[in-house]
């Protein structure tokens, strides 16, 4: 009678121990627009059918045919910006929920094409995982492209309370800046002088923001992220 009921334990046991599982959907995702948007993502759904829910992402490969562009990514918990091979970052998925991934490159006004490969896995055993391939285009809108001046930095990034602005144009006059969230609301002005300008962004929300403003012909974008 004890051997009978080991065995009808080890029936129920042992395939739920096997069962586990972690998928991505699509695993390669794809995306396209005109080099005018601030952004382009590819989007998939991560499912989690383990009985845990600490995972871990890592960026395993990026290639663009533009330098000027900069990777990101949303996981269900987290959005990140200007990654490179090796970023990582951990977020919380319930047993049996499905999250979001939402892969992206900023654009900076050139078109191109950029592809992005993440590999997601479980904290307490890496061996169950998946990949996500994220590929995306961007058209040329124009017979000659908004230029990108490469003199824009912003830091720290990303950032908490303080964000600087080093920007210095081809006149020395005040520039007019703008902050957008990634929905396309203003959020913030910003009178740029100098080379250097400190401003304080405590009052925004945690996510991805965009500095833009124009200078003669010339319309200049760059991303950030607000970190609580």
């Amino acid at each position: 009678m004890k051997k009978l009921i080991l065995y009808f334990l080890t029936l129920i046991v042992v395939p739920s121990l096997f069962a586990q599982s972690v998928s991505f959907n699509p695993k390669v995702s794809r995306g396209q627009g005109p080099s005018t948007f601030f952004q382009l993502d590819a989007k998939s759904n991560f499912t989690n059918n383990t009985t845990d829910s600490v995972f871990e992402w890592e960026v395993i490969e990026i290639s663009s045919t533009r330098t000027e562009w900069e990777f990101g990514m949303c996981d269900p918990g987290n959005c990140l910006v200007d990654l490179s091979v090796g970023s990582k970052a951990e977020f919380i998925l319930a047993p049996g929920k499905t999250g979001e991934f939402k892969g992206d490159f900023v654009l900076n006004d050139k078109s191109g094409s950029g592809f992005g490969k993440v590999v997601c896995y479980l904290k307490s055993n890496p061996s169950i995982r998946d990949t996500v391939e994220f590929i995306l285009n961007a058209w040329v809108t124009s017979v000659k492209e908004t230029a990108v001046n490469r003199e824009l930095s912003l830091f720290p990034n990303p950032a908490k309370d303080r964000l600087v602005i080093k920007y210095q144009g081809a006149s020395r006059e005040p520039v007019s800046m703008e902050i957008y969230n990634v929905l396309g609301s203003k959020v913030k002005s910003i009178n740029h002088t100098g080379i250097e300008t400190d401003i304080n962004i405590s009052d925004l929300q945690k996510g991805i923001y965009f500095i833009r403003f124009k200078e003669g012909s010339k319309t200049i974008s760059k991303s950030f992220s607000k970190s609580e």
